[in-house]
């Protein structure tokens, strides 16, 4: 399914499958329901059941939405450490319990109600912009549905939209809540400020063995090793196997002819082009242009159009939509007016104003490319092989090293690797693409557990084993001595620098002249002016900004600088209330104000009704679903 998704993620079906299958976990995932028991399904809702198989049809298909749209491959595993397994099921319980309130008072769709919805949704619309039959039988075969479970499917979400209507219709923004927003948002503040110079104004004597045999034994997890792991890594990648992919010569030549347009250099032209309401302003502007009443910068204005709207850029034929227009465009001397041309989507006329040659290629100046393209395609096809194969080895019990030797992939055995990917010497462990990859995921393993293969890079597939782990260790105090000393400084100076700060600010906060006390603090004035909250403007941090405006007006404050290595003193010297928000501000802030308020209450009312129904789940089931079984044991 995953593949046919990717394979029509612009397409008609796509729309389809998406607009189906993806959850919106912020408004139906209720978590804290996991408790209690129900044999035969994975969760009971008052009386209805949610069946093992619903569940695991409705998780993978989440699983492959999330997985097209990441453009990525998600395992079971990969769900279960995200959480996706326990919100889809919340969801599924949030959704029966309002189908089975709907069942209570005697509320529900005909059938006939809900084919008209769908022949009317506009995603389930075809080029036409009519419902598409062929596109809703393709749907319901990679589903691998019959139309009527797909029409029950639909009637249970219709079901919950009309609920969540009427639950959310009188949904009304409280004048208050509008104002208490708009003023936080829209408050600004002019902030003065200036960085004290701390090495100028913090010195620290140089502390003796005492003190860092001090700072050392009461800082001693700062001074650790990291925790080491051993653990190898079978590695796949196409660019491996590329390298010992057989090319023939036939095969490069057949390629080389089959694809020769996409080796040549097309010939380019930078194309102008007016478009006109009908023929007769099309004939009346070219007989201007002909004559030289006029040129064409003239009638293309005269037209309402923007030298934008003029000026297509260097092109090449096939870029250009209109094949008819296209076709004159590449058959037109330079700077010579067009015929006027009738095309698919207007009347127009267009010159060239530049032109620049095409080129053939030939077979020898480009059977490199040809041959890398053939080696890489060759070499996709090999590495599903390996990956069918080491999944074939693994499932015999063979060790990493022995899958390896057989298949000719890389076996990577690290000895000793921290968080990072270095060695206790610190050098990388890994010579492959985004070994951070595989670093998470040997960060989080306990040894013995066999975990899924993960993508490395754009072309390949590791396989991790983790074998022991070296917990952190102190460093004796001689080996880092260096170090503490760095320590002990920067924490006497930091200290310094913040007594120093308060300082000044209370000069300020007294009312003395603030270019005055940036010099004696070493530093040099500076202002912003109509800072936001959301705003962090240079020279400031996000901690200095959340300060400025927790200060009234001529209130003064310290922060540390972006480099952390000093502090900043700012003082806010003026204050601006949010005004009245234009309309169009206005209307989008009630919008975003309702929308949560409307989140909310839909969660509330359906974790009550939930709790009214009353919910059990089956742990065992939904562990059996999604292999966390197999996992524990």
């Amino acid at each position: 399914m995953l593949d046919a998704l990717r394979r029509g993620s612009t397409g008609l079906v796509a729309k389809l499958l998406l607009s189906l299958l993806i959850l919106s976990f912020a408004v139906w995932g209720i978590a804290d329901v996991f408790t209690g028991y129900s044999r035969g399904a994975v969760a009971t809702v008052g009386d209805a059941k949610i069946s093992v198989a619903d569940y695991d049809r409705v998780l993978r298909a989440e699983i492959d939405g999330i997985a097209a749209e990441s453009d990525r491959r998600l395992t079971m595993e990969d769900a279960r450490k995200q959480g996706i397994d326990r919100l889809v099921l919340s969801k599924m319980i949030g959704q029966t319990a309002l189908k089975e309130y709907a069942r209570e008072v005697n509320l529900g769709l005909s059938s006939d109600r809900v084919v008209q919805n769908l022949l009317s949704d506009p995603g389930f619309a075809g080029p036409d912009g009519k419902f598409s039959r062929t596109g809703f039988n393709d749907l319901l075969s990679r589903l691998g549905m019959t139309e009527s479970m797909f029409l029950s499917l639909r009637l249970d979400d219709d079901l919950r939209q009309h609920f969540s209507s009427a639950v959310l219709g009188a949904t009304v923004v409280p004048q208050a809540m509008l104002d208490i927003e708009n003023s936080f948002k829209n408050e600004t503040r002019d902030i003065e400020f200036f960085n004290i110079d701390a090495a100028a104004k913090a010195t620290v004597p140089e502390p003796d063995d005492t003190k860092l045999q001090s700072y050392y034994n009461d800082n001693k997890a700062s001074f650790m090793t990291p925790e080491y792991r051993k653990y190898n890594v079978l590695v796949a990648m196409a660019s491996d196997l590329k390298k010992d992919v057989v090319v023939t010569d036939d095969e490069l030549k057949a390629s080389y002819e089959a694809e020769k347009e996409t080796y040549d250099t097309p010939e380019t032209r930078r194309v102008q082009q007016i478009a006109f309401k009908d023929k007769a302003a099309a004939d009346a502007a070219r007989d201007a242009l002909v004559k030289g009443s006029k040129n064409f910068m003239d009638v293309a204005k005269d037209s309402g159009a923007q030298e934008s709207d003029v000026n297509l850029g260097m092109v090449a034929k096939s870029q250009m939509i209109d094949p008819k227009i296209a076709d004159a465009a590449f058959k037109i001397a330079r700077d010579d007016i067009s015929e006027v041309i009738e095309g698919r989507f207007a009347t127009v006329l267009i010159r060239v104003i530049e032109i620049s040659p095409g080129r053939e290629s030939t077979f020898e100046e480009t059977k490199d490319k040809v041959r890398d393209k053939l080696a890489t395609a060759k070499a996709t096809t090999l590495l599903q092989e390996k990956i069918d194969l080491v999944e074939e080895g693994r499932n015999a019990g063979k060790t990493k090293k022995q899958i390896a030797d057989e298949l000719k992939l890389r076996l990577i055995e690290v000895p000793a690797g921290d968080s990072t990917g270095k060695s206790p010497e610190g050098t990388p462990v890994l010579d492959i693409q985004t070994p951070e990859f595989v670093t998470r995921v040997v960060a989080r393993t306990e040894p013995g557990t066999l975990t899924d293969p993960i993508e490395i890079g754009s072309d390949g597939y590791a396989w991790i084993e983790v074998l022991g782990i070296d917990p952190p260790k102190e460093k004796p105090f001689d080996t880092v001595k260096a170090d503490v000393k760095t320590a002990v400084i920067d924490s006497e100076r930091r200290v310094q620098v913040r007594e120093f700060a308060d300082k000044l600010v209370e000069r300020i906060k007294a009312g003395e002249d603030f270019a005055k006390v940036a010099a004696d603090g070493g530093g040099t004035p500076d202002k912003v002016d109509t800072v936001k909250r959301n705003m962090v403007p240079p020279g400031l941090t996000e901690e200095a900004v959340d300060l400025a405006f927790s200060l009234p007006i001529n209130g003064a404050s310290s922060a540390l600088t972006v480099d952390r290595g000093s502090r900043v003193v700012l003082k806010v010297s003026k204050v601006t209330p949010a005004g009245d928000l234009p309309p169009a501000d206005k209307d989008k802030l009630v919008t975003d104000l309702r929308r949560g308020l409307q989140n909310d209450l839909l969660i509330a009312y359906v974790a009550s009704l939930q709790d009214r129904l009353g919910i059990s789940i089956n742990d065992k089931e939904v562990a059996r679903v999604t292999g966390a079984d197999v996992t524990a044991n």
